[in-house]
């Protein structure tokens, strides 16, 4: 494998992994919204942030995982 394909690898890996974190650091912050909510007695202000959290976090989990699966499952396949 020629040395340029390995390194856009890594850029891929890193951007993937950049969105991911950022997405899940977001969703740690709705959730943390959301039990302060509830500490205040706001369970709607606790239900809409958790709901949003739950989203991000599923989505930066998905972001990690599915860069990760697609440069070593699927892209090596394509080679």
């Amino acid at each position: 494998m020629p040395i340029h394909r390995e390194f856009s690898r890594n850029k891929v890996l890193a951007a993937g992994a950049t969105v991911g974190v950022l997405w899940i650091a977001m969703a740690v912050t709705c959730l943390v919204s959301s039990i302060r909510g509830y500490v205040n007695d706001r369970p709607d202000w606790g239900l809409a942030w958790m709901l949003v959290g739950l989203l991000l976090l599923t989505a930066g989990i998905s972001a990690i995982v599915g860069t990760w699966w697609h440069v070593f499952r699927v892209s090596r396949h394509s080679d």
